[in-house]
């Protein structure tokens, strides 16, 4: 049998970063459910679907918006935007280079705070893509219901929600903010331990 690779390996099969995307997946669908099952019970009672389903996604949002406060509250959801950074870092991992919040020996202070606010600004542009494909997923279900759709299964939601992440998240990678900011990324880290910049 072969051995599992270790999930700490950058260099391998992250075995934990793919656990952490399933739980995603699970964790958002867990999320959808309660909306299909609302579908159909709002058209059984011909009440207003526009309505309940603006409700349901100021919902959902509200606990997008605590999980980016607080990731512990919802560890899962707030997957959804740090799995790209879990990649950042496992890039960097396998460059050598620590990916600990804290200064390591050797760095300056001074590039270690600003490569740590670059990456938290890293972090809202995913933040932002992740709210955007919520936001493409509800004027696209409003506009299905408008036109007659039905949406019978969850699965039905379930690949709206990815192909709206696809779009939002591509339309991101390809934008010049995010070059900009990845290359400010390393910039800043290769800052940290360049030469003659660390304390005596």
């Amino acid at each position: 049998m072969a051995e599992r690779t270790d999930p700490s390996d950058p260099s391998g099969f992250n075995i934990e970063l793919l656990l952490k995307s399933a739980r995603t997946y699970l964790a958002f669908g867990e999320q959808l459910q309660p909306l299909s099952a609302r579908f159909h019970e709002t058209l059984a009672q011909e009440g207003d679907w526009n309505a309940a389903l603006g409700q349901y996604f100021d919902a959902i949002k509200t606990a997008l918006a605590q999980a980016t406060d607080d990731p512990g509250s919802h560890p899962e959801l707030a997957h959804l935007w740090t799995a790209t950074l879990d990649g950042w870092q496992q890039a960097i991992a396998s460059l050598g280079f620590p990916v600990s919040i804290t200064p390591q020996t050797g760095t300056n202070p001074d590039a270690w705070q600003a490569y740590q606010r670059t990456q938290t600004q890293y972090l809202g542009l995913l933040q932002r893509a992740a709210k955007e494909a919520l936001d493409l997923m509800e004027q696209r279900l409003t506009t299905q219901v408008a036109a007659g759709a039905t949406v019978d299964h969850l699965r039905d939601l379930y690949n709206l929600w990815v192909e709206c992440n696809e779009e939002t998240y591509g339309r991101m990678l390809r934008s010049t903010e995010y070059s900009e900011f990845s290359g400010y990324l390393l910039n800043t880290l290769l800052r940290c331990y360049s030469a003659g910049e660390t304390q005596p």
